[in-house]
């Protein structure tokens, strides 16, 4: 109905379609939550060159394979998903028809490829019986979009849960506001540690150690005790360091995590010789745990320091 006029229309459509997959593509691999909004600089159809060589290639592919028959087709079917997949992240053609780069991509992804395929397959029937049952041109279309849309999604779904072994530094949006907290945290707890710092140097230890306190109190979680006695160690004063590791070593006893304790003690003494185990309780035991590790040099340096 359109005649010559509706020929470049449809050109455009079917290139903002795909534009817009390879959008949802990039969005899914970068973790977001949830799938892009359609905009105009979206379906540029200039600046994004992946449909047409998605095209290209799919279309050249099945060209040489429907001489082989219904194998040919298959098989080609099967491969296009790690096609998506290369040339979705990579944006390389080279790359995209590399057989050891597929190859590459489909073993990582293992049986979630194969979950994949299993869709299209099952999408593909739909679309199919459909068209059968004399359904309007507008429906099948619709269903084809989403089968498209789903494959895409899927295949880029699988390349995020498996980006650690293909390489990709992605993150979750959870796990990037998990990272800005636990950045902003750091700030924080570098600011009370100034603060202390100037404390100690003023000779008001006791209120440096105050406010050490109320720091742990607030943050009760061991990790904050370590990162805590990770930076005063690498104080001049050492009273601080050496407080917070005795406090540390005594709580990790009394919840039995008897390596852990021993191993705070050795970096301690590692960083201030002088190091007392303390009270003598606590000295002992470390002690008893030292011989038991078979590190009579350890054993014999907290002695020395008990007696």
């Amino acid at each position: 109905m359109a005649g010559f006029m509706g020929i470049p229309l449809g050109l455009i459509l079917f290139s903002w379609f795909f534009k817009y997959c390879f959008v949802l593509f990039d969005s899914v691999i970068a973790g977001e939550d949830e799938p892009p909004v359609l905009s105009v600089e979206m379906v540029n159809p200039v600046s994004e060159q992946r449909p047409l060589v998605l095209a290209a290639l799919v279309g050249t592919e099945f060209l040489f394979a429907a001489r082989a028959g219904i194998v040919g087709v298959i098989a080609v079917a099967m491969i296009l998903p790690a096609h998506v997949a290369v040339l979705g992240y990579t944006r390389n053609i080279f790359k995209a028809v590399w057989p050891p780069a597929l190859y590459a991509v489909v073993s990582r992804l293992g049986r979630d490829y194969l979950l994949t395929i299993g869709v299209m397959v099952l999408v593909g029937f739909a679309a199919y019986w459909t068209a059968v049952e004399g359904a309007a041109l507008f429906m099948v279309l619709l269903i084809v979009q989403l089968a498209l849309l789903l494959m895409f999604a899927l295949v880029a779904g699988a390349m995020f849960e498996h980006r650690w072994e293909l390489g990709i530094d992605s993150k979750t949006r959870q796990e990037r506001m998990a990272e800005r907290a636990q950045r902003e945290h750091e700030i924080e707890r570098g600011r009370m540690l100034d603060v202390v710092h100037a404390k100690f140097r003023v000779r008001a230890s006791a209120e440096g150690w105050d406010e050490i306190e109320r720091w742990l109190r607030t943050h009760s979680d061991l990790s904050e005790h370590r990162a805590v006695l990770t930076a005063t160690s690498a104080w001049d004063d050492v009273r601080a360091a050496d407080k917070l590791a005795n406090n540390l070593v005594a709580t990790l006893l009394a919840r039995r995590e008897t390596g852990e304790a021993l191993l705070i003690v050795e970096q301690r003494l590692a960083t201030n010789p002088k190091y007392q185990v303390m009270p003598e309780a606590v000295a002992i035991r470390i002690a008893e745990l030292a011989g038991a590790a078979g590190k009579r040099a350890l054993q014999r340096q907290i002695g020395l320091r008990g007696q």
